[in-house]
């Protein structure tokens, strides 16, 4: 009998979808239940994110021992990080080392991509099929598949006629890709893009760079973190543990009490100053606290970073092309550099604004837009993802009648807490649509404790089923858009509206209440008996 047969037979307690930092953690949880448990995953190693982008460049925005675990004292005293913000390849080594530290790997089935998801009403199990035809039974099912994690190409005609290497970011190969002495063109712009322009422009022959908007980035000033902080962390651990989970982002930082348009000139541009060249996200998280709010304000921001763009980038027409006119700091998560502005003073990079010179075509050996052709031997698209519904719209998921989750959500995402969806019993989701923002990690690590929660009130009480009202799938709705009305980020154009997608409706698809908020609607539904769940036996 092969592996994949006995696995056909089997039947578990739970299957989870993604062997990411949220699907290991939630593993982690369940075994601790002594539950029968199957992870698939889609990739041949685990880590998600850190397994799939693995591109030059790519690294964390946040500050490393802020986005791990922290369940293990153990753990926290092994594991040392070697800088604030650690690249892709130590942190796929972090991951790895926490599954086999706690005896998971024996739970999860590598290669095994999930096409299809069926509820079965007349057994109230869910049958998980993957792409190679296993199919497995369970009596739940646990989606840890990502915000970002669906992979997008641009819709330019000709991608297939090209005859030199094309990688996408998000699909990156396991071999090493040689840049040296190539002409490179990156499409994209966004956080990946930056992360491998600045990285790669100054060993390529040449680089065009085709950017659709411009993003506001921010210096990430990383560093080295010493042995005296590393102990200094493992002592703390707990204190900061705390700290984050009571930030709105679930990050190390406060904004601060002061208004940007209530302070003096020269405060205001000392306080700007000295964020520029703090690390990570100070700019966004330790800001005044209006400007996120207040258009005054927020323009304010934006005047002193464009001003910014154009000291660092030598060419002021490149410059301009540089500084977003689309929007204000804040309303796209911004990304972090390092040297990005100034790959743009070499000789051999240029950048083409599509929305002013558009591309008509990709040939056999280039890119054709309305003004020119550049030839170029290879292509990258840092293109991005169908955000947070992405993954979810590509596996076929049926739950009452027969009904796709697809069409359920044509709308828009629906969810109680971010978590479950109406019609759908026994599917709990981590990481899902309206749930989260910021510190993904922080936020769905009391997602998986909320649902390993539930898990065990239902076996001790001997409840076959779990699904929520389509009346508590409307009041979360409502309130998870409620969380930006009347913030600059309601009338934003980003990833977050789903509006980066050409033709896909306009609908905010995250929660922007902040984490202690969302874990007091959390423990508030736990607390009540679980309001808004419809348990039956």
């Amino acid at each position: 009998m092969t592996r994949n047969d006995h696995i056909a037979e089997a039947d578990y307690d739970v299957v989870v979808v993604g062997a990411g930092i949220s699907g290991i953690y939630q593993l982690y949880r369940l075994t601790e239940l002594g539950l029968r448990v199957r992870l698939l995953e889609a990739g041949s190693g685990v880590g998600g994110t850190w397994y799939w982008n693995r591109y030059p460049g790519c690294r964390f925005d946040l500050e490393s021992y802020s986005y791990g675990y922290f369940f293990s004292q153990e753990l926290l005293d092994e594991w040392t990080w070697s800088e604030e913000y650690a690249s892709q390849p130590e942190t796929e080594r972090y991951l790895n080392l926490v599954v086999d530290k706690f005896g998971l790997r024996e739970n999860i089935q590598l290669n095994a991509r999930v096409t299809a998801m069926v509820f079965d009403d007349a057994t109230s199990t869910w049958a998980t099929t993957t792409e190679d035809g296993t199919r497995l039974r369970s009596t739940y099912v646990i989606t840890a598949v990502g915000i970002l994690s669906a992979p997008i190409y641009p819709p330019f005609p000709g991608r297939e006629d090209f005859r030199g290497e094309t990688h996408h970011t998000a699909l990156w190969p396991h071999s090493e890709v040689d840049f040296r002495g190539k002409r490179v063109a990156v499409v994209g712009t966004g956080s990946s893009g930056v992360q491998i322009v600045q990285t790669v422009a100054p060993v390529v022959k040449s680089m065009v760079v085709l950017q659709r908007t411009p993003n506001w980035c921010t210096p990430l000033n990383n560093g080295k973190i010493s042995s005296e902080k590393a102990a200094e962390l493992r002592r703390g651990a707990g204190e900061l543990h705390e700290r984050l989970l009571s930030s709105p982002g679930g990050t190390q930082y406060q904004a601060r009490g002061e208004r940007a348009v209530d302070v003096s000139p020269e405060q205001r541009l000392a306080v700007f100053e000295e964020l520029y060249e703090a690390p990570g996200m100070s700019m966004v998280h330790a800001n005044f606290s209006d400007v996120t709010r207040d258009k005054e304000a927020n323009d304010l921001l934006n005047q002193f970073l464009a001003d910014k763009i154009r000291e660092r980038v030598k060419d002021p027409e490149t410059a301009e092309r540089l500084i977003p006119k689309d929007h204000g700091f804040g309303q796209k998560r911004p990304p972090l550099e390092i040297d990005y502005y100034e790959a743009f003073n070499q000789d051999n990079v240029r950048l083409v604004a599509t929305g002013e010179d558009p591309v008509e075509r990709i040939t056999e050996t280039g890119i054709r837009t309305s003004e020119g052709f550049h030839e170029v031997d290879m292509i990258v698209f840092a293109t991005g993802f169908e955000a947070v519904t992405g993954s979810f719209h590509r596996i076929d998921i049926r739950g009452h009648d027969g009904v796709q989750l697809r069409e359920h959500w044509a709308g828009g995402p629906r969810t109680h807490l971010g978590i479950q969806t109406a019609g759908f019993p026994n599917l709990f989701m981590v990481g899902g649509p309206q749930s989260t923002t910021g510190n993904i990690p922080r936020y769905t690590e009391v997602q998986a404790d909320w649902v390993t929660a539930c898990i065990r009130h239902m076996r001790e009480q001997g409840f076959a089923r779990a699904e929520v009202t389509p009346e508590a799938e409307d009041g979360w709705s409502d309130l998870a858009y409620s969380t930006i009305k009347g913030t600059l980020q309601e009338s934003a154009s980003s990833w977050a509206w789903g509006t980066n997608v050409p033709g896909k409706r306009r609908t905010f698809l995250l929660y922007g209440g902040g984490l202690p908020r969302y874990r007091s609607e959390l423990d508030g539904v736990r607390d009540s008996g679980y309001q808004g769940v419809v348990f039956t036996r």
